[in-house]
């Protein structure tokens, strides 16, 4: 058998809803690497968020982190960590645009490590729905020392570039108007949207907009991949659940939507695994397809 190559998500995908990895998932997937094949995280998620259970499948592989803002191999040292961050130069544009400023009420900036905020989210269904998304805990600024980090990002804090740039809009701002600013101002990033409830952008529901480097998503991470350990298409399955899995869900033959995932990822997708994130749907799966019986 060829060697195959297996990305996931984590959250809603590899994880359960307590944000665990069974003890049944972790054997079948350490079973599957012995074999000889290769396991990737491929996540939203920071590093930093991510390395947690990483170490707890004990891999070696590079892991796909930022929505594909950031690759990195954890267990090898000689590998250059690659970012795909926001130009400067577009980012201070942004920032100092009014229109913008008047019609955004929160302003999110994720960094290799860091996540700052012009003030912290107030509401429970906005801190819910950045949680989703983005994976920010909320918990952690209730630290002292975390709380440094909600600030205006500054000119000279470069010590590493911003990944990702999130705008929470005001009630009823208009949508098309805002990506009209944007485009006018920098028409080379990549801009997504969601809403922050059920309403959509349509019946006047609070909007978060997501800017990212043309190059920052999961697709294109997984293209580097293929190419770092020498896989194909045929050998390269895939498992995501949302929104931000679409693109890489989409484009693989041997693509697997959760069963819990939403109605565009199992749109897309060619497969759907029977079980879902809470009853060990990606290792259950792999062991059907791959492992010797």
């Amino acid at each position: 058998m060829n060697k195959k190559l297996i990305f996931t998500d984590l959250d809603g995908t590899l994880l359960n809803t307590d944000k665990k990895i069974s003890e049944k998932s972790e054997k079948i997937i350490k079973a599957f690497i012995a074999q000889g094949h290769y396991f990737c995280f491929v996540t939203g998620r920071s590093l930093d968020d991510a390395l947690p259970y990483y170490r707890q499948l004990g891999l070696n592989t590079i892991c796909i982190c930022n929505n594909g803002a950031a690759i990195h191999n954890p267990s090898d040292p000689d590998f250059d960590d690659i970012f795909f961050p926001i130009n400067n130069h577009a980012f201070f544009k942004l920032w100092a645009c009014k229109q913008i400023q008047s019609n955004v009420e929160y302003f999110v900036i994720k960094t290799k490590h860091n996540t700052f905020f012009n003030k912290l989210p107030t509401e429970k269904k906005i801190k819910e729905r950045l949680n989703t998304l983005f994976h920010i805990d909320f918990n952690q600024f209730r630290d002292p020392k975390k709380r440094k980090h909600i600030l205006i990002y500054d000119k000279q804090d470069r010590r590493t570039g911003i990944l990702s740039m999130i705008f929470i809009l005001k009630e009823n701002t208009n949508l098309h108007e805002m990506y009209y600013i944007i485009k006018s101002l920098t028409n080379n990033l990549l801009i997504s949207h969601w809403s922050i409830d059920n309403r959509g952008y349509e019946s006047g529901g609070q909007i978060i907009i997501e800017l990212n480097h043309n190059f920052a998503n999961k697709l294109n991470s997984l293209k580097f991949a293929q190419s770092y350990y020498d896989v194909l298409w045929a050998d390269t399955i895939v498992f995501g659940d949302g929104e931000n899995d679409v693109e890489m869900l989409n484009k693989t033959d041997n693509s697997w939507a959760m069963r819990n995932a939403n109605l565009h990822a199992l749109s897309v997708s060619r497969n759907i695994t029977t079980l879902d994130n809470n009853h060990d749907g990606v290792a259950l799966t792999l062991d059907e397809l791959f492992m010797p019986k």
